[in-house]
């Protein structure tokens, strides 16, 4: 056998990872144009059919409203503090949020990759009511090769005990 080399490595084990979750992600920013897309298409839909101008006016603000509604919560979620999640080499899972302190997180059962995509659920154990986390990264949001080395990061870490 060849002798190896010393020089070259693998990526440790001991080293911890770390990803910035940004605030609005590409699948909130989809989520919104659908809606408005969809309002718009059933609103127009009605008046096609012979319905009334008054029942696809209620349809458009409807549907106005719930694009509002997710414009406001996108608004308030930049003015939050960044967030960034930490695997550790010891496989516990932290939240970082800036100016606090580390939360420990656990992987929640929605927890996924999806194509080049990785669906976060994530359980905030410091949060006595046990808030979830979920976000969807896609590589609009982060680059591929931190999707890719999450893919392969998560399944080490944050497991809740007896799982």
């Amino acid at each position: 056998p060849r002798p190896r080399n010393p020089s070259v490595r693998s990526s440790p084990a001991s080293v911890d990872s770390s990803l910035e979750l940004p605030p609005v992600t590409a699948a909130d920013r989809a989520a919104g144009a659908m809606a408005a897309l969809a309002s718009a298409y059933v609103a127009w839909a009605v008046v096609r059919s012979g319905g009334s101008m008054t029942a696809s006016l209620l349809l458009l603000l409807a549907g106005s409203s719930i694009v509002a509604a997710l414009a406001r919560s996108w608004v308030r979620a930049r003015r939050q503090p960044a967030l960034r999640l930490v695997a550790r080499a010891d496989g516990s899972l932290w939240l970082h949020v800036a100016g606090q302190g580390p939360s420990r997180t656990t992987i929640g059962v929605g927890t996924r990759v999806i194509g080049p995509s990785v669906f976060l659920d994530l359980r905030v154990e410091s949060n006595p009511t046990g808030e979830r986390f979920c976000t969807w990264l896609t590589p609009l949001d982060v680059p591929s090769s931190a999707i890719r080395r999450w893919s392969v990061v998560l399944p080490r870490c944050g497991r809740p005990v007896g799982s």
